[in-house]
Parts: C-alpha cells; structure tokens; sequence
C-alpha cells in the first residue's frame, strides 16, 4: 500500500460505523503514540508496531484498534482504542506507554509525548469514532507518505471481538433526503443545547447550525451527513419521512 486512498477510507469509516456500541464491554482507552524520528522504511516502524502489540496483548486486552496517519513534518503517529477486561491501575496505565516508549527507544519516542485517555462509555467511543471517520484520503494527515518511504504497508487494522451489525441501506427521493439533512441538523442543535459545558456548548451548536453551509451548489446538493445518529433515532427519521409522504425503502444486500 503507498498510503490512504479514497477506498481505503470507505472501508475504514464503514468499519467504524458497523461497531455497535451498546455491545461494547470492558475499559476502553484511546492513545496517541509519537516518535521524535521518523523510521527509515515503513518495515522498519511496522516492527516496533508488532512489537508493542506483542507487548499490550500480554495485558490481556480484549479488543484493539488502530490508524497510522502522518504528523505534518511527515513523521508517522498511531491513533489507537484499547480495551480491557477491567479498569487498569495508574502504574499498567504508565506501563502501557512505557511499552511503546521502549520499543520506539531508537526513534527517540518520550513518555511525556505521548496521550492516553479514557474511553468513557458509548459517549468517549462515539468521540473516538467521529475524529477518525470524518478524515478523508485528501488531510493532512493521511496525504501522501513520510519521505524515503517506498510504500506505507497496512494503515488500519483491529483486533480481538467487536461487536459489530452490518449496516442498513435506504432508498429516499432526493426530496426526502434534503429533508433528512434538516432533521439531523435540528437534531444536533438540540442534543447541543444539552451540554453542560458552556463553551463547550457554543461550539457544539455553531458546528450544528452551518453543518450544511457550502457555497458550491452541486457540492452542496449531494453532501453528505458524516455524523453519527444512533439507530433508534435514524429509524425514527425514517418512519417520519415515510408518515410525511416520502417513499422509504429498505434495500436487501
């Protein structure tokens, strides 16, 4: 592989989506793992990666996933969820970085660099989710490969049990799906509204409010939602689409 495609995206975000998070059990933690230097080929960094998974799965993780993207002067950083079958202590908390510190020694990786967070039920997965699924091919930091590098070898990869539902698939009028555009952004502004934190909150509703601002027009015509809307409220989206007029068919893979 010679980096993030537009396929490979598609099938990393329909990944994503397919988690069913009210089945995901245990303690999850999302980390950013750096390094100061870059590894001179993409083998050389996939080792250190295998290594340090060959570290984590000795702490008994149940379930793992992984992105690899580019920090802009080109060095490569993973993004990654771990989960556990308990809450870990703050010493396997520090352990766990320290693993991939070691590993990474020659590419002169710090403890202080790194970032581990925990990743609070549904919600923290959800935020999980929303920062990796809506970068495409074209960002910064999934653009092109660090350089001296002939290739980047997988970018993404999970593993362990997730508990994941393949995705359902509609058929609307064009109608109907400008009008599910507003809906979720309605949607959005209220579930904004109901944050506690107030800046937090400003921001939350500005994003709402223009999520379908674009000044192109055929752009705009056929943009997408990228955002996450649990199944119940999508359903029941559609069953008012439906009482309102519109023709909503469920399509069989």
């Amino acid at each position: 592989m010679k980096g993030w495609t537009k396929e490979t995206v598609r099938r990393h975000t329909k990944w994503l989506y397919s988690v069913d998070v009210d089945r995901l059990d245990g303690f999850g933690y999302a980390l950013t793992l750096t390094l100061r230097d870059c590894p001179e080929t993409s083998d050389a960094f996939h080792r250190v990666r295998r290594t340090f998974f060959d570290r984590t799965a000795r702490m008994f993780t149940s379930r793992t996933h992984w992105v690899i993207e580019w920090q802009r002067r080109g060095v490569p950083h993973i993004h990654m969820a771990l989960y556990f079958e308990r809450e870990l202590t703050a010493r396997e908390k520090f352990d766990l970085v320290q693993h991939w510190v070691e590993v990474c020694e020659p590419y002169g990786a710090t403890h202080s660099a790194q970032y581990l967070l925990p990743i609070t039920g549904p919600s923290g997965w959800l935020q999980y989710l929303s920062k990796h699924a809506a970068r495409g091919a074209a960002h910064y930091q999934r653009a092109g490969k660090p350089s001296g590098w002939e290739k980047t070898g997988r970018l993404w990869g999970h593993q362990g049990v997730w508990p994941v539902d393949e995705p359902m698939r509609f058929d609307v009028p064009r109608g109907a799906y400008f009008r599910y555009r507003r809906m979720v952004r309605a949607w959005r502004i209220a579930d904004a509204r109901a944050e506690k934190d107030p800046d937090t909150r400003r921001r939350r509703i500005k994003s709402a409010r223009g999520m379908l601002r674009c000044n192109d027009r055929p752009l705009s015509e056929v943009r997408g939602i990228s955002e996450w809307i649990d199944q119940a409220t999508l359903l029941g989206f559609l069953a008012l689409l439906a009482d309102q007029g519109y023709a909503v068919q469920q399509i069989a893979d």
